[in-house]
This record gives structure tokens, C-alpha cells and sequence, in this order.
């Protein structure tokens, strides 16, 4: 019998080894840091589709704070836009985006961020970075924009809370009992409680290994592994996102243009212009209308709990008016109670501690690329009424400029 003992067989895979596993995984993650620390969008403007949660994109919080670094200096006023499609100027081509005539208007001694997302709320991406920025950019307002009337959560609110957790789980947010009051309320929930578990977990591990902007990264620049709607067929939906430009449409094109105010919608549009203000107001017996006690008490409370109370004075919000279009429309009763409805709702925010403001009341039906979106003409109105009431609100909040 042999003495000799069995020798171990060769391993299939002799190139795997723990150490060379862990140093690739390093490197991935510190060029995943990299490229959270560097604005890889040329020429950015706005979160346009290509590179938006609408077609599978979510840009990081990183993302967008390097792409504040890269555009604006400390010794300017830092103006963040937030808000929802009409803020991102849905109907107006980048080439005239009210932002970028505002940025003109406001000068140098200002640096103009757009960030605001379709479906966005006052509290949703944009609020988040400045708030992420407040002590490195210590200058800065915030504009965000919302219809009469409408709630707000103090978290950002789907699908772009992921932007608020990314901050919140980092610890790079101000304490506020309120806020983590109504997150304790969301956590009630067992479904809530498993989102927000799966968001920390997801949070700290890239943290640790940067994936999230590693990936962002090589979809903008290189390829996309996940698949969008921007292109109906493998490669074109694939393709990296940097391929697919900022072509939102003019409303002055004829094509559009004549499409704008259509006939067939007009129920639609106008329930939508009365329902704004109609369950929120009774008829006093002289005729005026007058806002339900309830709907008072429950907004004042929501609106003073939307953001910390630092951050209030230095964020304008804006009540969108609809279209002239519907509002010639209705009734003189309810053009009563439609322009009582935005003056307290202004009264509202602002007895809540914030600048508020509504525009578009004077504007023309051109102005609009539908109910509420405004064309490059109401752009730049919209721009000329903004930038002396943030000069304004700079003043006053000792900026100097």
C-alpha cells in the first residue's frame, strides 16, 4: 500500500482569488466616489426625461449636489428651483427655459439650479439639496411651486423620496420633530416600516460601495443596462442616455399649437379648474365665499410642518394660476371664489412663514401650452416677476449681494 497522500485538485478557477475579489471591489467603489464627486452632465439645464425616474434614471443625491459645485461659486446666491413640471418648463425648449432667463436677468452674483421634477412636490429633490447645501452655500433660496390647496409631506413624496432617504439615512439633514414625527406616523404602517428598511439598507450599503453613481455614470455616458422607454428596440433602448437630448416641444409649434386648447377636453380641464377651490369654500349669506374652518386649521398645520423652521424664510413659494383660457369660463360666482382661493392660499403659506406669491393671473392664453404649463412667452414672464422678488427676499434675508 502507498504511503504517498492524494494531492488536492488544481481549482477550476485559479484566477479567483479573496484578495484580488476585494481589491476589484474597492476599485469599483472608489470610482463609484469619483464619479459622486464629479458633474458628468455638459450643458445641464434641467432633469429633461433621458435622465429622470420617468424612463428608469434616478439621479443621486451626489449627482445633483456636484452638479451645484460645478455651476456655482460660494460667494454667489445659490437659487435652487424645485417643484413640479411647470417649474421644469414643460412646453418650453431648453434653448428658452425660463430658468436660464431668470439666471440672465439675476446676473452673476446668482447661480440658477433647476431642479425640479414632473409630478414633484415643494419638499421633493430640490428642497433636499439645499437643505443637503444650507451650510456650504449658506446663501441660497429655494423656489417650488404647488396648486391651491394641495398637501405636502414634510419627506418628499413617491416616487422621488429616495432623494430625501439618501440624505436622511446620512445624517446630512437638519433635526426637525416634526418631520421625524410624521415619518414615526409613515413607519406605522408594516408595508411603510419593509420600505423603509429596504431604503436604509440600500442607503448605507452604497455608501459604503457607490454603486448608485457608478452605474448613473456609466448609463449617461457609456450603457444603459436597464431599459427605457426612450427607444423601442434593443440596442436603441439601451443606449446610453447622453444620446437622447433635451427635446421638449415648443408650444408655438404648429403642430402643437393648433392641438392646444381642444374641445373634446374642455369638461376635463374645467372640472379640474373648479374642483381647485369648490370643495374648500361655503357661500356666506352676502355672497362671498369663505374657506371651511377644517380645511384652514389642517392646511396651516401641514404647511407649517413642511419644512424645518430655518429653512422657511429662505423658500418662495408659488401658486400656478390655470390658463385664462378656462378661467374666462366660468361663472362669475366661481371666478369669486377661484381668486378668493389663491389669496388664501397665499395667506396661508405665508402665515406658515414662507414668501408666497401667485402669478399668471394676467398672463394671455399664448403664455400656456396647456391648463397649466407654461410656452416660452409665459417663461420668461414668469422669469421678469421672479427675479426682482428674489433680489428681494435677498435683501431680506441679509444676503447682500
Amino acid at each position: 500500500m502507498s504511503s504517498e497522500q492524494p494531492s488536492p485538485s488544481p481549482s477550476p478557477l485559479p484566477w479567483m482569488r479573496a484578495e484580488w475579489f476585494f481589491a476589484g471591489l474597492g476599485a469599483l467603489s472608489w470610482m463609484g466616489w469619483r464619479d459622486g464627486h464629479t458633474d458628468f452632465h455638459p450643458n445641464y439645464a434641467r432633469i429633461y426625461p433621458a435622465i429622470s425616474p420617468e424612463t428608469n434614471y434616478y439621479p443621486t443625491l451626489d449627482e445633483m449636489i456636484s452638479i451645484v459645485r460645478a455651476r456655482c461659486r460660494h460667494d454667489q446666491v445659490l437659487v435652487i428651483v424645485g417643484g413640479n413640471s411647470i417649474l421644469e418648463g414643460v412646453w418650453q425648449p431648453v434653448e428658452d427655459l425660463w430658468s436660464a432667463r431668470l439666471q440672465e436677468l439675476l446676473g452673476d452674483r446668482y447661480c440658477v439650479i433647476n431642479f425640479a421634477f414632473r409630478g414633484g412636490s415643494p419638499t421633493d429633490g430640490g428642497a433636499v439639496v439645499a437643505e443637503v447645501l444650507r451650510r456650504e452655500y449658506p446663501r441660497q433660496i429655494l423656489i417650488a411651486n404647488e396648486a391651491p390647496f394641495n398637501g405636502v409631506e414634510s419627506f418628499a413624496h413617491e416616487p422621488y423620496r429616495y432623494i430625501f432617504w439618501q440624505a436622511y439615512f446620512r445624517g446630512w439633514l437638519m433635526l426637525d420633530r416634526a418631520r421625524s414625527w410624521h415619518i414615526a406616523q409613515y413607519l406605522l404602517s408594516a408595508q411603510q416600516r419593509s420600505v423603509f428598511m429596504e431604503s436604509a439598507a440600500s442607503v448605507w450599503f452604497d455608501a459604503a460601495l457607490n454603486y448608485r453613481d457608478f452605474w448613473n455614470r456609466v448609463c449617461f455616458e457609456d450603457f444603459c443596462t436597464v431599459p427605457s422607454i426612450l427607444g423601442d428596440y434593443i440596442p436603441k433602448m439601451l443606449a446610453p442616455r447622453r444620446t437622447f437630448k433635451d427635446d421638449e416641444p415648443d408650444a408655438y409649434d404648429p403642430a402643437f399649437l393648433s392641438r392646444r386648447y381642444v374641445p373634446a377636453a374642455m369638461g376635463a380641464e374645467m372640472s379640474i379648474v373648479r374642483g381647485m377651490t369648490a370643495q374648500f369654500y361655503e357661500q356666506a349669506p352676502d355672497g362671498s365665499w369663505v374657506l371651511l374652518q377644517a380645511t384652514r386649521r389642517a392646511l396651516s398645520r401641514m404647511y407649517g410642518e413642511a419644512f424645518p423652521a430655518a429653512l422657511k424664510p429662505r423658500t418662495l413659494i408659488l401658486l400656478s394660476q390655470n390658463s385664462p383660457y378656462y378661467r374666462r369660463r366660468l361663472t362669475p360666482q366661481e371666478r369669486a371664489r377661484d381668486e378668493t382661493g389663491y389669496r388664501d392660499s397665499v395667506s396661508l403659506w405665508r402665515g406658515a412663514g414662507f414668501p408666497a406669491m401667485e402669478y399668471g393671473r394676467d398672463f394671455a392664453d399664448d403664455d400656456f401650452g396647456d391648463r397649466t404649463h407654461l410656452s416660452k412667452t409665459g417663461g420668461r414672464k414668469l422669469a421678469e416677476i421672479l427675479a426682482p422678488e428674489v433680489r428681494s427676499l435677498a435683501r431680506r434675508l441679509s444676503y447682500q449681494p
